[in-house]
């Protein structure tokens, strides 16, 4: 299924069907809609755990939620994708999250880590509805809890701290599902600018404006293989990134992190870490370097090189971190097929969901028909690809 670009159409689509749902959930008219886009990673993966950098951008596609104030303090939401409401009592967010398995714990863990964090929230209805694929790599998780963010701080009057609301939803999925992950999915959801994506130092917190050529286009394939990080490797490779870094620690006592190494480094100190641990580590070491390379090859509209970086990346995420599956590489070979497409590479955290193209603007709507169909004939599966263009961030509408 191919979801064809324009930022409104998207936007206006999830904002119409959380608001129909929140009317015959609720009884009443919301009082506002918040709305929160995915993001893709263009490249630099599992390097933000690692205090590196990050090329993500928001995109049109996202999480709506209409809100309206409720009597009480009590947190009620609906959510239209699974036809499920759940609520729990704003003093005992942390307790409903803790004991939730599913969609739920982000939203509570989210409240619980806001009123937690000394933001002020009052009693609140939600109605949810989504356009964005579950479990593609294009941070579903994170357009949910920011959404609910953006609607908590809507309807409580409340400031809204974007950087802020970041740390808050990355520290809400370490402690309510057991995912040790960076914070480069909350930043990129938080802080999306239309038309640019963003260079982040997931270190410092900086961001630099990335503008994307009006050349090219990003097309996002979702593998339909669905992806569950805590129960997946994701944990485990970030605990072979700090035994090499505890090993790098001993010869070089100011490493703080993967970003503080070079191949060098790391290099004299093979012998003395475990295999996994430099496999790990020599993919970070190298992925760290290429949003910055990437970032410049935009600027000078070189998408050949861009695209020849997207193909580094995925070769080194497939052989030294082994996030890749037959899917994604079946998906990014047949990329490499089309015409008027520079590089793939997979996206998000790997095991699953989706790959990322860089397309030539004229060819990119061709090329999401024509990949989608070959990997439907040659894997079974039924792809969706979405044509995407840099989106703005969690806001009210």
């Amino acid at each position: 299924m191919l979801a064809s670009p324009g930022m409104p159409d998207h936007v206006e689509e999830a904002a119409a069907a959380a608001v129909d749902v929140f009317r015959r959930e609720f009884g009443r008219p919301p009082a506002g809609v918040a709305f929160a886009p995915g993001r893709v990673n263009l490249i630099g993966e599992h390097t933000d755990y690692n205090d590196g950098f990050v090329l993500p951008m928001a995109i049109e596609q996202g999480m709506a939620a209409a809100y309206a104030p409720a009597a009480g303090r009590l947190l009620r939401v609906r959510a239209a994708d699974v036809a499920e409401t759940r609520e729990a009592p704003l003093d005992a967010l942390g307790q409903a999250a803790m004991a939730d398995r599913g969609w739920f714990r982000y939203v509570a863990g989210m409240a619980a880590m806001m009123a937690e964090a000394g933001w002020l929230l009052t009693g609140l209805d939600i109605a949810f509805a989504s356009t964005l694929p579950v479990a593609a790599g294009l941070s579903s998780s994170a357009a949910l809890q920011m959404s609910t963010g953006r609607a908590l701080a809507a309807g409580a009057g409340v400031s809204w701290d974007p950087r802020e609301a970041a740390r808050i939803a990355q520290h809400s999925e370490h402690v309510f599902t057991g995912v040790a992950c960076g914070i480069m999915d909350q930043m990129a959801v938080a802080c999306g600018r239309r038309g640019a994506a963003l260079l982040l130092d997931c270190r410092s917190l900086a961001i630099e404006d990335v503008p994307l050529p009006a050349s090219a286009r990003i097309v996002i394939v979702d593998t339909g293989v669905k992806r569950a990080l805590a129960d997946s490797a994701y944990n485990d490779r970030r605990a072979a990134c700090e035994r090499a870094v505890g090993v790098l620690r001993h010869a070089h006592p100011s490493v703080r992190a993967l970003r503080d190494v070079d191949d060098v480094m790391l290099s004299r100190a093979k012998g003395a870490m475990d295999e996994v641990a430099f496999r790990r580590a020599a993919h970070v070491v190298s992925e760290i370097g290429r949003p910055r390379q990437f970032a410049t090859a935009l600027g000078q509209g070189d998408l050949r090189e861009a695209g020849a970086l997207m193909l580094e990346s995925h070769r080194s995420l497939r052989d030294l971190y082994e996030v890749s599956c037959p899917e994604l590489d079946l998906l990014v070979n047949l990329s490499m097929e089309m015409p008027g497409c520079h590089g793939a590479r997979l996206t998000g955290a790997g095991f699953g969901g989706s790959i990322v193209a860089l397309v030539d603007a004229p060819a990119a709507t061709e090329f999401a028909i024509a990949v989608s169909e070959r990997y439907q004939t040659e894997s079974g599966r039924e792809p969706r690809a979405i044509v995407s263009s840099p989106s703005d961030g969690a806001r009210v509408l």
